[in-house]
């Protein structure tokens, strides 16, 4: 059954569901709106969320749940037509914290909120029986009498392992996006290079005063500058490369430029 203004006062005066930051004026019909108090992160007594920023909150108010009773977190209405969606857990019989509440602009504006702002609600609802264990009680309960905010607690290992993973796949997709600009931009050097040689050589083949040391000096020169700018692509855009690619990139590049600084000198 779910309370309702009246009975929220009732509970409250005998120093349950809210014990601290009451404020009689917060009580609607069938439930409670909570403020805004702090903001994690952040001393300051104002934020501004950008779009698809999601930001942590605690609230003014201090939750004290009876061994009969649960807390719901709602949205309100007016905060979730302007863009501004909350999300917060259950709160179990025995459950006495802060509530620390997930915020998130969901619109394409920029929306600022304040300490003191009405940020969500809370419904209580009693149950038919009392928890043969409270969460006061449970083993391990992380998040009870929880002051400042604490991040995942006891999971803490154990969700560390899910962003690890996350942030590995990450890694992955970075890599692979590096490899593929590394792949596009090698292929435009090669086909760079293909048009300038065809050019070289044919211009080569229409004047009358360049003999084949010439020719084969310049097609050398250019396919030393080519060589040494997809080397470059390839060592700084896609950076893992095996001791074997060194070494026969290295003795490709020896041996075009003793080639080039022999023709050269034939000229």
């Amino acid at each position: 059954m779910m309370l309702v203004d009246k009975d929220i006062k009732r509970w409250v005066s005998q120093g349950q569901l809210i014990t601290e930051a009451y404020n009689e004026d917060n009580v609607t019909g069938i439930s409670y709106d909570l403020s805004v108090d702090a903001f994690e992160g952040t001393d300051n007594e104002k934020v501004e969320l950008a779009p698809s920023e999601t930001i942590i909150i605690r609230t003014k108010e201090k939750l004290k749940m009876p061994y009969n009773i649960t807390g719901r977190i709602g949205e309100k209405n007016s905060l979730l037509r302007l863009g501004i969606k909350v999300d917060g857990p259950q709160y179990f019989p025995g459950h006495e914290t802060y509530a620390f509440l997930r915020v998130h602009n969901i619109s394409g504006n920029i929306i600022s909120l304040n300490k003191g702002d009405k940020i969500a609600q809370i419904f209580f609802e009693e149950l038919k029986e009392v928890p043969e264990v409270t969460y006061d009680k449970q083993e391990g309960a992380s998040f009870n009498n929880e002051e400042k905010y604490v991040g995942f607690g006891n999971y803490e290992n154990k969700y560390r392992d899910k962003i690890k993973s996350f942030d590995k796949t990450k890694e992955e997709i970075e890599n692979m996006s590096e490899k593929i600009y590394a792949n596009v931009l090698t292929l435009m050097g090669i086909i760079v290079a293909i048009f300038s040689l065809i050019s070289i050589n044919s211009q080569a083949f229409t004047e009358a005063d360049l003999n084949s040391s010439y020719i084969i000096a310049m097609n050398l020169s250019i396919t030393f500058c080519i060589t040494v700018m997809l080397g470059l692509i390839l060592l700084i855009v896609n950076k893992r490369r095996s001791k074997g690619f060194y070494i026969v990139y290295s003795a490709i590049l020896v041996f075009l430029l003793i080639a080039t600084i022999a023709f050269c000198r034939m000229v």
